[in-house]
């Protein structure tokens, strides 16, 4: 589907804003992007241009020279038997590898990874986690949760899980037959993408149409996770995005998830419950309580459709406990 033709502003925000008197418009803009978008754009967010541009350096390199013959083999296959007529819309036209970061890292186990590139993409890493938890902390001033509330809220027993998936979507000689990556909400807390700012692709549902997400050079996309929309008791909202394939460019994502621990035992804020009801007098969560892992083990089954009959299910399991 194509994107919408809506005037509307893609939310973006300059961090350097919220050192100065400017902050009280920023954490606005950031307070409507959570509620209204699901996604929002940063810029001047402490990562070094320097550093991003190692990382795609090396990324693009990685996928050309380890991961294209692979994916040719996948594309020749999938555009043949589209073009016998079967449905190919429950593939996607990506490569990928993921990394993980927390709680055990597994970047030196992974093969075709040179030294180098691990070790930048361990920075890389690193400069993401620092940014991911600092966001953590404006979204709790945001909600008038207390600092620390949504960290502490992810950490479990052993702390946040946090992990970096890789993807390359290369040309597509027939978009009409396969999406890039289906549609789909994100399972877990706060995502940090580094995109391609050549070829576009990521679209989110706003308001029953597709709207582009503006690739921005050196920008961090955010997006908010189901986590985040149940421990915000509804206010913030995690939404449906996708990523469209191409007649034309080979778009690069890095997309870092920093999610709740596996035993993290999430569920609504006390204080936003009762902000939320407050006016009725009674306070009633919007959402289930439920333990990270159990809601991971059902989403995987159900990635691709909506989020709604997950947190019913998640529901149910408790009542039937």
């Amino acid at each position: 589907m194509a994107a919408t033709s809506s005037t509307l502003s893609f939310p973006v925000i300059n961090m350097e804003k919220l050192q100065t008197e400017e902050k009280p418009a920023a954490m606005e803009v950031i307070r409507d992007a959570c509620e209204n978008w699901g996604f929002f754009e940063l810029l001047n967010h402490g990562i070094s241009h320097e550093l991003m541009d190692k990382v795609e350096r090396l990324t693009k390199a990685h996928y050309t020279s380890c991961r294209e013959p692979k994916f040719q083999e996948f594309a020749a296959r999938t555009l043949e038997a589209g073009e016998k007529g079967a449905d190919v819309k429950d593939v996607d036209w990506e490569s990928t590898f993921f990394v993980r970061h927390l709680p055990a890292s597994n970047i030196a186990d992974l093969p075709d990874l040179d030294d180098h590139y691990r070790q930048v993409m361990k920075q890389f890493a690193s400069e993401v986690q620092k940014l991911s938890e600092k966001l953590l902390e404006l979204l709790c001033e945001n909600l008038g949760l207390e600092p620390g509330y949504l960290k502490q809220a992810f950490a479990g027993s052993n702390g946040p899980t946090f992990g970096t998936k890789v993807s390359a979507y290369p040309p597509c000689p027939r978009p009409d037959l396969v999406n890039g990556l289906r549609a789909h909400t994100d399972a877990g807390g706060i995502i940090l993408l580094f995109q391609d700012d050549q070829v576009s692709g990521l679209q989110l549902l706003k308001d029953g149409e597709w709207v582009d997400v503006p690739p921005v050079r050196h920008a961090i996309v955010v997006n908010i996770g189901d986590q985040l929309e149940v421990i915000t008791n509804g206010r913030y909202k995690s939404v449906m995005h996708q990523v469209l394939t191409r007649p034309d460019g080979n778009r690069m994502s890095i997309a870092s998830f920093y999610n709740p621990g596996a035993d993290a035992v999430i569920f609504p804020a006390p204080a936003l419950v009762a902000a939320a009801d407050a006016d009725e007098e009674r306070a009633e969560a919007a959402y289930p309580r439920f333990v990270f892992e159990d809601y991971m083990n059902l989403y995987v089954r159900h990635k691709f459709e909506a989020k709604e009959p997950r947190f019913e299910a998640m529901k149910s399991a408790i009542a039937t406990a």
